[in-house]
């Protein structure tokens, strides 16, 4: 009876052992227009070669019994060094408002990069591109969130069907070139300061609400302070700036207002360009950053022109103005 028992046993295991190793993970769709999915190296698995350049630490990779999650993102910024700011687009994983950083440096641990379907290294990648994710769907909730497993990165050259480029590519690299230039500018105003506000709910283009977020982050990290997204209404309201009465003589209703500890920045459509037409896009803004009634400095009737290919060229102010 035993002899009986262990033969079973032994027969249980030994099927259990091959159902298991012929378990392969099923990869969801693939947002990208096509509809197909990039290969995903598992655990077991020796049939997907690594990208070129990935000699060294080993890629993240599936277990066998695990289905990656896939979404879109957009570089915001960091493609040159591999430090990439991605913004969501879509519903991604917080539907439409998630912000995320990934290290794609190949001196650590690397997901599969792929251009045009084909396997690549991170250098391939540029600011502005929409690119898919390949991860385990797990988040590490910072700000911004990290991501726990990514195993593909996949993008497209600019003019393809998936990565057609438009007047508004890359536009985020091209406002924060503008915060940064206004930010040298009369730097008194923002030398000391211990917070910092960037309002670009007025500024053109349709940025995401994961785009401004990813840029109000960004410009804060570059110059070493929490950034937040405010309006000057919404500041005044919270007490932040304060308004301190002109005087008997003075209209009424007109203060002084100050704001002690930071700096509000902003970008807002510029006016008076309704109508008129031009051969390539163009865009038309003003940019300001603002401490108080008479500590101010304003980039005025601003214009950035698409090339019709690849991104922004710079960017030509019409006036400064200081206060």
């Amino acid at each position: 009876m035993m002899k009986k028992w262990t033969l079973f046993l032994s027969l249980y295991f030994c099927l259990c052992l091959l159902t298991a190793c012929g378990a392969a993970p099923q990869p969801q769709e693939s947002p990208f227009s096509d509809g197909t999915a990039p290969a995903v190296t598992s655990a077991n698995s020796q049939e997907d070669p690594p990208a070129p350049g990935r000699a060294g630490p080993p890629q993240p990779s599936l277990a066998d019994d695990e289905e990656p999650t896939y979404f879109l993102c957009r570089i915001i910024d960091g493609a040159e060094d591999g430090n990439l700011l991605l913004a969501e687009l879509g519903d991604g994983l917080y539907g439409g408002s998630g912000v995320y950083r990934l290290s794609v440096s190949e001196d650590g641990p690397c997901p599969q990069i792929f251009l045009d379907c084909e396997p690549a290294t991170p250098s391939v990648l540029e600011d502005g591109m929409t690119v898919e994710i390949g991860c385990s769907g797990g988040v590490l909730e910072t700000f911004p969130a990290q991501l726990a497993e990514v195993y593909t990165v996949r993008a497209y050259s600019i003019g393809t069907e998936q990565n057609p480029g438009g007047s508004c590519y890359d536009l985020c690299g091209l406002y924060l070139q503008v915060l940064d230039d206004l930010w040298q500018k009369d730097s008194a105003l923002n030398e000391d300061i211990t917070q910092l506000a960037l309002d670009l709910s007025q500024a053109p283009g349709d940025l995401t609400e994961s785009e401004r977020a990813a840029l109000v982050w960004r410009f804060g990290e570059l110059h070493g302070i929490e950034a937040f997204p405010a309006t000057f209404d919404e500041l005044l309201a919270s007490g932040v700036i304060t308004a301190e009465p002109l005087g008997e003589d003075a209209p009424a209703g007109a203060a002084f207002y100050h704001w002690e500890d930071g700096c509000l920045f902003s970008i807002r459509a510029s006016s008076g360009h309704e109508g008129e037409s031009y051969s390539l896009s163009t865009l038309f803004f003003d940019a300001e950053k603002w401490r108080s009634s008479l500590g101010a400095y304003c980039f005025h009737n601003c214009s950035a022109m698409w090339p019709q290919a690849g991104t922004w060229n710079g960017y030509s102010i019409g006036s400064e103005m200081i206060s």
